[in-house]
């Protein structure tokens, strides 16, 4: 008989029980039921009647104007920080990959932001963007550009803009990191092959960091993707959905159908979402593998 090696010598796969018992009961066995209860009348108010209703929830949700709504905004948001997170983290990997106490200072003050919890970001930014004594008009008046004064969370034009600001934050030290982990497994001869050929930085930064890196591209983008599209908590946390569903998400939508008590329908809701990150993903995962270059 083969002898056991590595964990397998000390650890029985038993051990992963309590934790398979849990992803069960916690994540499968809800979107399973999720799944069928999206094609039922499911709700509060007739709790113990449940009752297959076909595609009834859906033809309801694309007839609602709000849902649009909802829609055109979270592609908004998700549109705008998967670009911003993924430039902005690519940049600052470039600026702070290097091994001095500056560059692991300026590391570690970047990523801080991501161990804050959404919710608690929010509301630090309610403070942030008060229009009476917040911290940013506040700023703008002391450096005489109060004309610039905004109700930056109230303003129908402004409200998205400033909740993809407060994403940006607090998530682009996470593409950095990403970022700089690939940039460690590039072999320094193809930069110094190319500084000795007359390449500026520019054009090492293209021709070779770039390609090289794709696959950290595709990391962030689709990782990116997918929490732009998930997006709740900051938008629960500072507006609501409001003013006027000027900021209105999928997932304050599927939120409130449920606070309402229509289960059904919530659970239609959330499996349309779950059905178009899927899509946008593989698509999108397909497109950037095709761009990745093996080391």
């Amino acid at each position: 008989m083969q002898g056991k090696t590595g964990l397998s010598k000390f650890y029985s796969p038993w051990f992963i029980l309590p934790a398979l018992t849990m992803f069960t009961v916690f994540f499968i066995v809800p979107n399973l039921a999720s799944f069928g209860l999206a094609f039922s009348d499911w709700s509060l108010f007739y709790f113990n009647d449940i009752r297959f209703n076909g595609l009834a929830n859906f033809r309801r949700l694309f007839s609602e104007p709000n849902f649009w709504i909802c829609i055109r905004n979270t592609f908004h948001f998700a549109v705008v920080t998967v670009v911003c997170k993924t430039l902005l983290g690519f940049l600052f990997a470039l600026l702070v990959q290097g091994e001095g106490r500056l560059n692991r200072g300026l590391r570690s003050v970047i990523f801080l932001p991501i161990t804050i919890s959404s919710i608690v970001v929010a509301i630090v930014f309610v403070s942030i963007y008060n229009p009476g004594h917040g911290l940013l008009n506040s700023f703008l008046s002391q450096v005489g550009l109060a004309s610039l004064r905004q109700d930056w969370l109230f303003n129908p034009k402004l409200s998205m803009w400033s909740i993809c600001l407060m994403e940006i934050w607090q998530w682009t030290g996470f593409n950095m990191l990403i970022f700089i982990a690939g940039l460690k497994n590039i072999p320094r001869d193809y930069y110094e092959a190319a500084e000795m050929d007359g390449a500026t930085y520019l054009q090492r930064t293209m021709r070779i960091t770039v390609p090289l890196i794709a696959q950290s591209f595709t990391v962030t983008f689709i990782n990116s993707i997918i929490s732009g599209m998930k997006v709740f908590a900051q938008v629960y946390g500072t507006t609501n959905g409001g003013p006027a569903d000027a900021t209105q998400v999928l997932g304050t939508f599927l939120y409130k159908s449920f606070g309402n008590g229509f289960l059904g329908y919530s659970a239609a809701v959330g499996l349309f979402t779950t059905a178009l990150i899927v899509a946008m993903t593989l698509g999108f995962l397909t497109v950037m593998r095709r761009r990745e270059v093996q080391l």
